[in-house]
């Protein structure tokens, strides 16, 4: 499917309402949430029971195609997501189907991203260096929770100067 096919599908879906939009992005982020979370966990539990730690070969060549992954995939994710969502921009919402698609494709990118790098500790071994593109991954994901602004009208601000002409009168 290309771009355009993805927006048309994310628009033509009348029935999703806002409301029922941001409760599928608030679960979806949620489960999102969870399985980095888990994923560590399970690490931790897997270091506290290996007797014989892995080598620590290769530590830069994962580290280095997890930093890529991050830095190419989740920006490519952002532009796609504002590529859809070009109404907001114009000032008109975005519908609730493109949000919801826009940011589940953010999500998974940033997702994608922290679970490679965890890969990366898993076959390694260790935690680090590894573990900072987890980190950033789950950082960026952290700050980008469902908040469903795009949904709405932009209100503009009634003090902007370029919004206000100012008047004189002959008399100043």
């Amino acid at each position: 499917m290309n771009a355009p096919t993805l927006r048309h599908f994310a628009r033509s879906r009348p029935t999703l309402s806002p409301e029922m939009a941001i409760r599928l992005a608030w679960a979806c982020w949620s489960v999102f949430l969870i399985v980095p979370c888990s994923f560590v966990l399970w690490f931790i539990w897997r270091a506290g029971e290996d007797q014989n730690p892995l080598l620590h070969s290769g530590e830069e060549k994962w580290f280095i195609a997890a930093m890529a992954y991050l830095v190419l995939v989740a920006p490519a994710a952002f532009f796609w997501r504002e590529h859809i969502s070009s109404d907001h921009r114009t000032g008109k919402h975005v519908s609730p189907g493109t949000y919801l698609v826009g940011m589940i494709a953010v999500w998974l990118a940033l997702l994608s991203a922290g679970i490679l790098s965890l890969s990366g500790c898993i076959v390694i071994g260790a935690l680090v260096p590894n573990v900072v593109p987890a980190f950033l991954s789950l950082l960026l994901f952290l700050m980008l929770w469902p908040s469903g602004k795009s949904m709405m009208r932009r209100v503009r601000d009634r003090n902007a100067p370029q919004l206000h002409k100012e008047h004189h009168s002959a008399a100043d």
